[in-house]
């Protein structure tokens, strides 16, 4: 932890805006949370607004959510944003003295723990963490369109900081949750979150392209999440759901999520770049060509928080995302 002030005994009153990112700002998926106790209320959840890369009226959306009337002076809020927040440090050494046609990067080389250079510069140390401790890795922002919505969580991020006489005033990344004052923002992961949610040993509830996928909307709406938060009306139904079988959208589902984790951020119930197996981890790579403190990480990189029961001490050759959990936390 970075600072030491005493961890509030609840957060009551803080807002938790939960931001599912993509490229254009009407297919964002937005949901407002409210602290209450060690708990969270629903009270607000839609899609973005927008196109063609217009983001005023997204801006004007979350702003509100922020502000209120005070143009100002923010609510205490946190936005939970599911999209990286950074890039590679391992590519940004490469492409600093990269001229066109020089190879880019270290050259392959067979066997070893990870001899594909590849992952070390299109992936963040988060992204190769998590790979590590579950099946599948996020997408790879040096690599997949998945930069094209960073760049606009960033856009995003960055007109939310600017204040009613035209200041810029960068919104901060947080890294302790006694640090929130007035506003602060998180990177994070709906896929975990939700494993973490569902009940223990079932199988992963894909819900986006999945053959079941609608039906897995319908469990995790009306099972899963109702079992972690409260909601204040039926904000993730599909306006125009299918005749007599309600369907749900995954982007409101994503945003609902990402303020789920926001409050484990909160709780100090997840895992960031100073959590001992992440730690323990990260002291692995001292001494490679990839090789970056934790400082490193914190301002070039970012870091993607996910619930830290889901943290395994050992791994195995059993990479499935229910595989055995050590008990850490």
């Amino acid at each position: 932890m970075t600072s030491s002030k005493a961890l509030p005994a609840n957060f009551d009153g803080v807002q938790i805006i939960g931001i599912d990112c993509a490229a254009q700002p009407g297919d964002f998926g937005l949901a407002l949370g409210l602290v209450r106790g060690r708990t969270v209320e629903i009270v607000d959840v839609r899609k973005g607004e927008g196109s063609d890369n217009c983001f005023d009226p997204l801006v004007k959306r979350v702003r509100h959510w922020i502000y209120g009337d005070n143009a100002d002076r923010p609510k205490a809020t946190l936005l939970a944003l599911d999209a990286p927040l950074g890039w590679p440090i391992q590519l940004k050494r490469a492409l600093r003295t990269h001229s066109a046609g020089a190879p880019l990067g270290r050259p392959s080389v067979a066997g070893g723990k990870d001899p594909n250079p590849g992952n070390h510069l299109f992936r963040r140390h988060t992204d190769r963490f998590i790979a590590e401790k579950f099946r599948g890795a996020p997408l790879d922002i040096g690599a997949d369109r998945i930069a094209r919505v960073a760049r606009s969580a960033l856009e995003l991020l960055g007109r939310l900081g600017d204040d009613s006489k035209g200041r810029r005033l960068a919104v901060p990344l947080l890294w302790d949750p006694r640090d929130l004052a007035g506003l602060g923002a998180i990177e994070v992961y709906p896929r975990l979150t939700l494993l973490h949610a569902q009940p223990r040993g079932e199988d992963e509830l894909h819900y986006k392209s999945a053959e079941d996928a609608e039906e897995n909307r319908r469990k995790i709406v009306e099972e899963v999440l109702p079992a972690q938060l409260t909601f204040n009306g039926d904000h993730l139904r599909l306006k125009r759901p299918k005749v007599g079988a309600p369907d749900y959208d995954h982007d409101r589902i994503d945003a609902v999520l990402c303020v789920l984790e926001g409050l484990h951020f909160l709780l100090a119930k997840s895992v960031g770049p100073e959590h001992p197996n992440a730690a323990a981890w990260l002291a692995e790579e001292t001494g490679t060509p990839t090789a970056a403190s934790v400082d490193d990480i914190k301002t070039s990189e970012g870091w993607i928080w996910f619930p830290r029961e889901d943290v395994r001490q050992e791994a195995t050759d059993d990479k499935s995302p229910r595989r055995r959990r050590s008990g850490t936390q």
